[in-house]
Order: structure tokens, then C-alpha cells, then sequence
């Protein structure tokens, strides 16, 4: 691979750069002055703009984040990213040159030439028609109530005689890389995107290629299915809709119009509507405490499934931003600000009403939309009712920005007016995990929210989200709680527990059931903490962030460490483990490599077990794993 890096290594580059970095300060370079006479030979080149502009917008960023994924992007793509993709906000006060400047230096003009055709995936040899199965499970979950409770019969034994069919191996073409989507199986297809910009329709007993699509930018949601479309987001808040048969474009709407919005939760399709939850990213934007903040708002957005036409969309926060003053290094901010959606939309069809979980504030004051479960009217849209499950500890508010981290920045210059916590105390305690609508065994519906805080609660739809119990299950932080997903099967609730420290990168998660009725522990299994002792290469704690599935007398679900574990749902006792932490020959003819379970979890349809492997590792900060689809076909009952 050819790097366009100036005739210098680009491990030589990036230490200079961030070298002038440190000693300028986050945002404080100023610009050499133009020569004093108009005819003079310029004496900086194109190279040295783009470091200088580098050095005052980018390089605190990314001295956190890395910046090895630059080599696979071109030029055109790196001037795209800053012009009017996900840099654009951190790009602002850049003029077009600069912009131009920074593509030429950091962009890989062989980039595109590297690439695998078709997005690495082998085309099927004959015709795949969509197959007339009534098995499936089309989004998220097996339904609109997000339980994944797996409804046919599924023995141990089944799982124990799991054999490995085939294997997909995720080419690495974008910035970020590896694999933890969630994946979608209706009409004998799988349907799994990636970071690489790439929707995968597949074969479901083979891995062929039926179809690929590729979306302007990466993919972290999954796919939904309704209405022969298959609906999906990407990391620029766009929403696609695709022919299911054949991948071409239906229809193609802009979610939400705000600055760094992007769709990370996996749409809801049902009933001809496809329900988009709007996530963001400002509050990475206070680590740069020279630069305004913040605007955020979470947001649902409805279209209609065949043609894409808007149907109704409602934002999180009802009151108007407002200027909030400045910060400590006299940046103006805006507020209140944030209440964004990471989490898949539920849908309760007999009260016609949509649930969603929203994530903590970006900036104050503060509202009660914030790490919260809002009730929205199915077919209107309007609020109907609004719980919130912010800290007690933190005065029943969460107003944070990563620049609150002592981590990231000591200063804290960038911590917005009204914080609730720094070092990640009493603060970042989303709910990132979709919320279950649950018949109990007694036939009362309720509602089941996790949080990152640790806490699992029980809460009545029928009693505007009143608090039926609340209970501890994890110590709770940034990485911490429960992070993207729960299970149930109607009397415990599976509920799989992070706790990983930050910046140290060491877990205490857990695996624990919960009775449904009385909200009193049942079982915890631990990750074991030598767990990622052998696995230094790529990025591995002993955590679950991973969402279970319940499938017969097992529970199934994968942990950082890179091992998937079928638990026994009554005990607790795991009587099967598969480690992905290996390097294979993928059926699409790559060379790949496991690792982590992330946000995607184990997806079983008929024969077939399904889960993606390789946590997407340039968002938390290490290379690891390229990523892999594992198909496995699951035993015969003796």
C-alpha cells in the first residue's frame, strides 16, 4: 500500500503533528502570516496547511480516537467526510482550500483501487428467489416488543451440536472497522451492514451474495423488513429503503436535518411505517473546549415503508435552545441539548404506542426527556407519557460531555454549565438498550429499561411508566450497565452487565437473571477476569454489552472477551462456549478475524445461528479485529 504521506512515514507524521498539538494548545494554533509581499514565492506548501489546520481541529480528537482508518479513504472521500459528512462540525471555521489541503495530505489515492469489488462478498452462482419461509426475525427482534424471546422449540442439545457452515469476512474500507451490526433474517436471506458502507443481502445457507447496496457512509444500525422494503440508517443520518428482491433504491430520506445526527438504533418496520430512532455525536465536541456546544435533540422520524414518504416526526426535548453563556475557555453554548435515541423503537400494538430510551444531556438546563422511556403516540406522534431514569446520585439529571473526563481533558474547559458529574461520576448514564414490553406470567403487560448506570426497572404502561420495582445490577459508568440489549422469556429477565472501567479498559461484567414479578435477583454468572489473558492483539475485556436471546432452556449471548456462552435460563450454568478469537477463511474467499461480541447479539432462525464478531474497535479506541458474520448450523435433537 502506497500512503500519500509527504515523503515522511505516517507514524512520523502523526507524532510531529500531534507533537505541535501539545505544545499549541487544542484549538490555539494561529496561521503563519501570509507573505508580506503579494509576488513573493509561497514558502509553506499544501502539507503544512493541512498539518497546521490538523493541529488546531483535529488533533486532540484523534489522539484518542487513532487515525490509522485515514489510509482508506481517498482524497474525494476525506474532502467529503470534512465538506459535508460527519467531520463537517469539527471542520467548521476551515476554508474550502484547507479543506482540499487536508484531503491531498492524509487521504490514500490508491484507497479505492485496494478495495474489493461487490464489498468483498461473492456473488450466488444462480438466481436466489426470495423463499416463502415463515421463519424469521426481521429487525432487532423476533417482534416489535424487543424481548427476543425465540418462540420455536430449541434444545441444549441443538446448541451443543452447533457446527461453524459458514463465514463472512467484513473488508475494512472505511475509517472505523469491525463488526458487531445486528442481522436480520426474512424469506431465506440475511441481511447484516458493516462500517464499510455496505448492506449484505446473503444466502442464509450459504453466504452467497444475493444482493450488496452501498449507503453514503458507515452502517451501525441493522436492517428491518416490512412491506418488500428493507429499511436501514447510516452514520450521516440517512434513511435508506431497498428492494428486498433485488437492492435497488426505493427511497432515500435525510432523517434529521441537525449537525453530527446519525442513525446507530436499529429502525422498527411494521404495519407499512418504518419508525428511525436519531442518535448524535456532539457530545465528543467538548473535548475541544474552544469550539460551541451544543444543539443536539433526539429525535423520531416515521416514513412510509414502500415510498418513503414522511409520515410524522417528534423531537425528545419541547423547550427551544437557548444561549447558555460561555464555557470556561469562553466558548458560547446552547442549550438544553441532547436526549438523543441509540436504542430500537418498541412497538405496543393493542395501545398503539411507541416506546423509546433516550441517552444523557449534552448541555443544560436540565429536561426530562434525558435517560428516559417516552411514551409517543403510534400513528400522531404526540408525547403521551415520560419516565425518567436518571441518577438519583446525580440529581436526577445527566448533563455530560466527554470533556468532563479526566481522561480527556484535566481541565475540564469544555465541561458543559450544569454537569452532573466529572470522571464519569453520576454522568454518561444512557439508556442504550431498546425497552421490552413483557406479558408477566399473571397476564399484567409491563415495561422492562436497563440502564448504564446499572439499573434494571420495571414500569407500567398503564400508569404513565409508574416505577413497579427498580433494581441494581451493575456498578455503572461510561462503558458500564447495561449497554445495548436484554432478553425475557415472560418470567425472568436476562440482563447482561458491562462495567468496564474507563480509560483502564478492565471489565466486571455479568451475566444475571432478575424475576420478573418481584424485581429480586435470581442468578449472576461472571465473565472470569483472566478471560482476555492470552488476547492481547485486539480489544478485549471481560464485559457483555452484547443484547441475549432466549432460545428454548438457553440463554445465548456474546461478551467482549470474544467467547459466545449459551447459558441454562433457570441456573445460570453456561453448557457451551464457542471463541471467536480466531483467524479463518471466510466462505466470500477473505481472510478474517474474530474478536468481541458488540451491540448486534445471536440472531436464530430455523436451523441457523447468527452473530457478527469483531466489536466495532476504532470507537473505542484500539484496532482489533477486521470482523466476521459466524453462521452456525445448530445440531439435531438426539
Amino acid at each position: 500500500m502506497r500512503l500519500h504521506m509527504g515523503g515522511r512515514s505516517p507514524l512520523q507524521r502523526v507524532r510531529s503533528t500531534l507533537a505541535a498539538a501539545l505544545c499549541l494548545g487544542a484549538g490555539g494554533f494561529a496561521f503563519a502570516a501570509s507573505p508580506s509581499s503579494p509576488n513573493a514565492a509561497p514558502t509553506r506548501t499544501m502539507r503544512d496547511i493541512a498539518d497546521e489546520a490538523f493541529a488546531s481541529h483535529c488533533a486532540q480528537c484523534h489522539a484518542l480516537v487513532g487515525m490509522d482508518g485515514w489510509q482508506r479513504l481517498t482524497p474525494k472521500e476525506f474532502y467529503t467526510v470534512l465538506r459535508r459528512g460527519q467531520m463537517q462540525e469539527p471542520a467548521t471555521g476551515l476554508d474550502d482550500g484547507v479543506l482540499h489541503a487536508l484531503a491531498q495530505a492524509y487521504g490514500n489515492p490508491d484507497a479505492e483501487r485496494e478495495r474489493p469489488p461487490n464489498g468483498g462478498a461473492v456473488p450466488c452462482g444462480a438466481p436466489k428467489p426470495l423463499a416463502a419461509s415463515g421463519a424469521s426475525w426481521p429487525g432487532f427482534s423476533p417482534d416489535t416488543t424487543n424481548n427476543r424471546f425465540l418462540k420455536q422449540s430449541i434444545s441444549k442439545a441443538n446448541i451443543q451440536g452447533a457446527r461453524l457452515k459458514w463465514t463472512f469476512a467484513f473488508p475494512s474500507t472505511g475509517f472505523a472497522h469491525g463488526a458487531d451490526n445486528p442481522i436480520a433474517v426474512a424469506n431465506g436471506r440475511v441481511y447484516v451492514g458493516n462500517l464499510n458502507h455496505r448492506m449484505y443481502a446473503l444466502d442464509a445457507q450459504s453466504g452467497c451474495a444475493v444482493w450488496t447496496f452501498e449507503a453514503d457512509t458507515g452502517i451501525r444500525s441493522g436492517a428491518t423488513i416490512d412491506a418488500g422494503t428493507v429499511a436501514f440508517g447510516d452514520m450521516a443520518g440517512n434513511v435508506y429503503g431497498v428492494d428486498e428482491g433485488t437492492g435497488a433504491l426505493r427511497w432515500r430520506q435525510l432523517a434529521d436535518p441537525q449537525s453530527f445526527g446519525r442513525i446507530t438504533g436499529t429502525p422498527l418496520a411494521s404495519d407499512g411505517r418504518v419508525f428511525v430512532p436519531v442518535s448524535n455525536l456532539q457530545e465528543i465536541l467538548g473535548v475541544v473546549a474552544k469550539r460551541s456546544c451544543c444543539t443536539a435533540n433526539g429525535t423520531v422520524a416515521v416514513f412510509d415503508a414502500v415510498t418513503g414518504k414522511p409520515v410524522w416526526q417528534t423531537h425528545m426535548i419541547d423547550q427551544p435552545l437557548r444561549y447558555q453563556g460561555t464555557n470556561a475557555a469562553g466558548s458560547r453554548q446552547f442549550g438544553p441539548s441532547g436526549a438523543v435515541i441509540f436504542a430500537p423503537p418498541t412497538l405496543d400494538t393493542k395501545r398503539q404506542l411507541l416506546f423509546v430510551s433516550t441517552g444523557n444531556q449534552t448541555s443544560g438546563p436540565a429536561v426530562p426527556e434525558a435517560d428516559a422511556v417516552v411514551a409517543l403516540d403510534a400513528k400522531t406522534g404526540a408525547k403521551r407519557w415520560v419516565k425518567s431514569l436518571a441518577p438519583d446520585d446525580g440529581g436526577g439529571s445527566d448533563i455530560y460531555s466527554i470533556a468532563c473526563e479526566e481522561w480527556a481533558d484535566p481541565s475540564h474547559a469544555g465541561c458543559p454549565q450544569g454537569a452532573t458529574g466529572r470522571a464519569g461520576d453520576h454522568a454518561d448514564r444512557d439508556i442504550s438498550a431498546p425497552t421490552m414490553l413483557v406479558r408477566r406470567e399473571d397476564g399484567k403487560e409491563v415495561l422492562v429499561a436497563g440502564t448504564k448506570d446499572g439499573i434494571l426497572a420495571a414500569l407500567d404502561p398503564d400508569a404513565q411508566g409508574k416505577i413497579l420495582w427498580k433494581l441494581r445490577v451493575g456498578k455503572g459508568g461510561e462503558l458500564g450497565g447495561i449497554e445495548y440489549g436484554m432478553a425475557t422469556d415472560g418470567k425472568l429477565v436476562f440482563a447482561p452487565v458491562a462495567d468496564v472501567a474507563v480509560p483502564a479498559q478492565t471489565g466486571d461484567g455479568a451475566l444475571t437473571a432478575v424475576d420478573l414479578m418481584t424485581g429480586k435477583p435470581v442468578w449472576r454468572v461472571p465473565i472470569p477476569s483472566d478471560a482476555c489473558r492470552a488476547k492481547k492483539d485486539i480489544y478485549c475485556v471481560s464485559g457483555i454489552v452484547s443484547p441475549p436471546v432466549v432460545a428454548g432452556d438457553a440463554v445465548v449471548v456474546g461478551g467482549m472477551d470474544g467467547v459466545l456462552r449459551a447459558y441454562d435460563r433457570k441456573t445460570g450454568k453456561v453448557f457451551w462456549s464457542y471463541d471467536a478469537y480466531r483467524d479463518y477463511d471466510a466462505t466470500n474467499g477473505r481472510k478474517g478475524h474474530g474478536g468481541g461480541f458488540g451491540m448486534g447479539g445471536v440472531t436464530i432462525v430455523g436451523n441457523m445461528m447468527y452473530v457478527t464478531s469483531g466489536i466495532n474497535s476504532d470507537a473505542v479506541g484500539s484496532n482489533a479485529a477486521s470482523g466476521i458474520l459466524l453462521a452456525f448450523e445448530l445440531g439435531a435433537a438426539p
